[in-house]
């Protein structure tokens, strides 16, 4: 259940962020895109993306106590992993299709978060029962991972669009390996190579989506930049917590 991107995340325009030529479309509205706009516009627009992107990271975490503080939320999410599936794509692609509603795209990327929390707290649980210090050791390296590439990307002001193809290739290799160990193979060691493959591929994910927030993202487009972040970090946490818990029971 931890991998999840949405296909209207991807911009493929080719553009310079320092030499802007033309408007951005985007779902029908023509706004220009963070690269086309003044140094002071860009950089509200960053903030704004980055400002949600960390409400949205706790509101996961508060769903995640909503778990814990409810045992029965917790124990129906344990227990229908596929309809959990289902409902936090079907919660992602709402997500994105009211992304321009003011107010309402907000409740929608907070309820979406709010959700994917309750969802792990299972799992959180299981392994605070076993490795609690692997919960503190995996948000630890998450906001180590995710900080220094965002870093990088802002740093170098490089250019990752030529990642899509190698992370949109590494993304359906984890769905259908994960696919395979889940109903077919149960093995820990297939499991362990899928946490590992997500690890890199979600910090690709990390270099690719922020070069295009900084670049390709109209500006109004703060919600889906910041939701195109949290499932990077989310889905980077969540394969640190398997890797630090391989083998365990």
């Amino acid at each position: 259940m931890n991998e999840f991107r949405s296909p209207n995340n991807r911009y493929s325009n080719q553009q310079s962020w320092s030499s802007p030529s033309q408007e951005g479309v985007w779902g029908g509205l023509q706004t220009p895109t963070a690269a086309q706009v003044s140094v002071a516009e860009r950089m509200s627009f960053v903030r704004k993306v980055y400002a949600l992107f960390f409400a949205a990271t706790l509101f996961a975490v508060g769903g995640v106590g909503l778990g814990f503080a409810f045992p029965p939320l917790m124990i129906l999410a344990a227990n229908h992993p596929w309809l959990t599936l289902f409902a936090m794509l079907g919660a992602v692609m709402g997500a994105q299709a009211v992304r321009h509603v003011r107010g309402v795209n907000l409740l929608a990327l907070f309820g979406f978060t709010t959700l994917t929390g309750v969802i792990i707290s299972p799992l959180l649980y299981l392994v605070s029962q076993t490795n609690p210090a692997s919960i503190i050791q995996a948000g630890v390296l998450t906001v180590g991972i995710f900080g220094g590439l965002t870093a990088y990307v802002f740093i170098s002001k490089r250019d990752f669009s030529f990642l899509r193809g190698m992370v949109t290739t590494g993304l359906i290799v984890i769905i259908l390996a994960g696919l395979l160990n889940v109903l077919l193979v149960g093995s820990t060691a297939l499991g362990f190579a899928v946490a590992a493959t997500s690890l890199l591929v979600f910090a690709g994910f990390v270099l690719y989506d922020t070069s295009n927030i900084i670049r390709r993202y109209p500006t109004n487009e703060y919600v889906a930049g910041a939701l195109s972040l949290y499932l990077d970090a989310f889905n980077i946490f969540l394969a640190l917590l398997r890797i630090l818990n391989a083998g365990r029971r």
